[in-house]
C-alpha cells in the first residue's frame, strides 16, 4: 500500500476488496479503483474505474461522449472538484481529479498551481480532465507553461487511463523555449516517439496555441496554427505482434502541472531539470486561456448524458469504432528527412515492447490533508514576461531519437497523487461509501496517467520549427470478501 493510501486510511473508514482473482467489489460501494471501492465520480468516473473488478458490468460510469466546444473559463463551473462532480458533463467541463484541489480559475483563465509538500519535500500538482470522453478530432489549448524553473513540468495530452493510449505536448522548465510531442500506446514505452521544437521564445511568458489533431491515420502537432509534426498509423506496424502500435483508444483530454525534478526517478529528475527548487511558500503555476475541442469521431455526446450517471445505470451503446475519417493530404509535413530518420516501424519486439515503467515518482507527492497545499499567503511563482527570450537552438531533447538511447518517456500528466477524501465516508453498512483510493491498473496511487521512468535525453539536440498550417480533421456476479478498516478522524 502506497504513502498516499496509508494516509486516507487515517481520514475514516476504508473499504476495499480483498486481493486474488474474482474479487470485485460490493453492491454498496461498486465502482473499483486501484483495488478500493466507493461509489462516488472519484471511482465511478468513465476511464477511472476499473470493469473488471467493479461489482457489475453497469457499475462504472458510461463514456460520455465527444462534445464541439470552447471552453473560456467566464463561469467558476467550468471546472469542479471530483468529490463535488455529479456525473453531467453539460454542467461542468473539467474535473479536477486529485484531493486537495489545486486548480482555479481567475481572471478568466485556468489556473493550475503546484504547491510545496515538506513531508515529501517535493511539488504537489494538478490535473484536471474533460468531463467528455474524445476519440478524434482537433482540440486546441491556449497555454501559458510553468517553465520558470527546473523541474516543473506543464502537460497538455489526449489519454486513456485503462488502455494506456496517450498524446501529449509537454514542458520542461529547465527549457522554457521548448515544447516536447510524443505519444505511447498501450503504455509501451517507445523512445523514439519523442520529438522536441523549438517555439521561438519563453513558453512561460507567453501564451501559445497548441494543438493536436488526432485521426484514424494520423496525429499532428501544431503551435499558433503552424504544423510542427506529422506521425502516421501505418509507420507503427510492429510485425512480432501483428498490430499498429497507434492510439486510438477513447480518452479524455488533459491538462497538468507535477514535479519531474524531485520525482525520486533518475531519468524523469535528468529529463525535467533537477532539483525544483522549492521554499514553503513557493507556488509554480500553469495558465489557460482556453480549450477549444471539435469531434470527427463516432461517439458524439448524446442527450442521455445531461443527467447525472449512476453506478448502477444499465449498458448503453455507446461503443465507439474508429472512425472513417480521410487522411488526405496527411503526408508528412515536418523536416523530412529528420522526421523520416526516426520513424517509429517497430518491426522487431526488442526494446519497444517492454510496458512503461511505471515509476510513479510523484505518487506519494499528493497529501490527502492538503496541510502543506494552501497557497493562501504564499508567494506565487508566476512567469515573468520580461524574462521571454528567443532562441533558435533549445539545447535538450533529441530531435533523432535512436531505440534505446536514453531520452524522455514521462507520461503527460506524471502526476499519480492519489484521489483522498474528506475523511467523512463510511463503511458499506451505514451509507454503501467507503473513503479510499482507487485505480486504474497502476501499481501505486491512481493517477490520469501516472508518471513514467524517463531515461533521460543525452544527445546534443537538434529542434525542429514550425512549418505548414495543419489540416482540420476533422462473470456471474462474485460479491468479495470486505474489509472495514476504521481510524480516528
Amino acid at each position: 500500500m502506497s504513502r498516499l493510501f496509508a494516509l486516507v486510511l487515517t481520514a475514516g473508514a476504508l473499504v476495499f476488496a480483498a486481493s486474488g482473482d474474482g474479487n470485485k467489489c460490493t453492491e454498496f460501494s461498486p465502482c473499483s479503483r486501484e483495488g478500493y471501492c466507493d461509489a462516488n465520480a472519484m471511482f465511478c468516473m468513465w476511464d477511472l474505474c476499473d470493469p473488471t473488478k467493479s461489482y457489475n458490468a453497469t457499475s462504472c460510469w458510461q463514456p460520455e461522449g465527444c462534445l464541439d466546444q470552447t471552453i473560456e473559463f467566464d463561469s467558476s463551473s467550468d471546472v469542479v472538484p471530483i468529490r463535488q462532480y455529479s456525473g453531467n458533463p453539460n454542467t461542468n467541463a473539467l474535473v479536477s481529479i486529485f484531493e486537495p484541489d489545486n486548480s482555479k480559475i481567475e481572471n478568466g483563465k485556468l489556473v493550475l498551481d503546484m504547491t510545496y509538500e515538506s513531508a515529501q519535500n517535493k511539488g504537489f500538482g494538478t490535473t484536471v480532465h474533460s468531463s467528455h470522453s474524445f476519440q478524434y478530432g482537433t482540440v486546441t489549448a491556449r497555454i501559458k507553461s510553468a517553465s520558470i524553473a527546473k523541474g516543473v513540468v506543464s502537460a497538455f495530452i489526449i489519454r486513456s487511463d485503462q488502455v494506456g493510449d496517450e498524446i501529449d505536448f509537454e514542458w520542461v522548465g529547465k527549457d522554457p523555449n521548448t515544447v516536447e510531442t510524443n505519444i505511447f500506446y498501450h503504455d509501451i514505452l517507445n523512445y523514439s516517439n519523442s520529438r522536441y521544437f523549438d517555439v521561438g521564445g519563453d513558453t512561460s511568458a507567453e501564451y501559445h496555441d497548441y494543438t493536436i489533431v488526432w485521426d484514424p491515420d494520423f496525429i499532428q502537432w501544431a503551435v499558433d496554427g503552424k504544423t510542427l509534426r506529422t506521425f502516421k498509423r501505418e509507420d507503427t506496424y510492429n510485425k512480432a505482434n501483428n498490430e499498429y502500435r497507434f492510439p486510438a483508444a477513447e480518452g479524455r483530454v488533459g491538462l497538468s502541472i507535477w514535479d519531474g525534478g524531485n520525482s525520486g526517478s533518475d531519468g524523469t529528475e535528468e529529463w525535467a531539470g533537477t532539483p525544483t527548487p522549492w521554499t514553503p511558500s513557493t507556488v509554480y503555476q500553469m495558465f489557460v486561456e482556453s480549450i477549444t475541442i471539435k469531434c470527427s469521431g463516432s461517439n458524439p455526446a448524446s442527450s442521455d448524458t445531461a443527467e447525472p450517471q449512476s453506478s448502477t445505470i444499465a449498458n448503453s451503446d455507446s461503443s465507439s469504432e474508429n472512425a472513417g475519417v480521410s487522411s488526405s493530404g496527411a503526408d508528412e509535413t515536418t523536416n523530412e528527412a529528420t522526421e523520416s530518420s526516426a520513424q517509429v516501424t517497430d518491426s522487431s519486439d526488442d526494446g519497444t515492447s517492454d510496458s512503461k515503467p511505471s515509476d510513479n515518482g510523484d505518487s506519494d507527492s499528493n497529501s490527502p490533508d492538503g496541510g502543506d497545499s494552501d497557497s493562501e499567503g504564499t508567494d506565487s511563482v508566476s512567469p515573468d514576461s520580461s524574462s521571454a527570450s528567443s532562441s533558435t537552438d533549445a539545447g535538450s531533447g533529441s530531435e533523432e531519437q535512436t531505440e534505446g538511447n536514453e531520452s524522455s518517456g514521462t507520461s503527460g500528466t506524471g502526476e499519480s497523487e492519489a484521489p483522498s477524501g474528506t475523511g467523512e465516508s463510511e463503511a458499506p453498512s451505514s451509507t454503501g461509501e467507503s473513503e479510499a483510493p482507487s485505480g486504474t491498473g497502476e501499481s501505486e496511487a491512481p493517477s490520469s496517467t501516472g508518471e513514467s521512468e524517463a531515461p533521460s535525453s543525452t544527445g546534443e539536440s537538434t529542434v525542429q520549427s514550425a512549418t505548414d498550417a495543419p489540416s482540420e480533421s476533422t462473470v456471474p456476479d462474485q460479491k468479495c470478501k470486505v474489509v472495514t478498516i476504521v481510524r480516528p478522524l
